[in-house]
């Protein structure tokens, strides 16, 4: 993981590199943030698994 980073940024540019830094962290949030409206969902119909 580690020595793939430097090819990356050289691949797609520095820009690029944040900018897909950027979004994979926002999906990260995003996914979390999914998880936690399913699971209060869930809570308030009382079927927390």
């Amino acid at each position: 993981m580690i020595q793939t980073v430097p090819l990356m940024a050289g691949l797609v540019g520095l820009s690029g590199f944040q900018f897909l830094l950027v979004a994979s962290q926002f999906a990260l949030v995003l996914s979390v943030l999914v998880l936690l409206l399913i699971w209060w969902v869930e809570w308030r119909n009382d079927r927390v698994w």
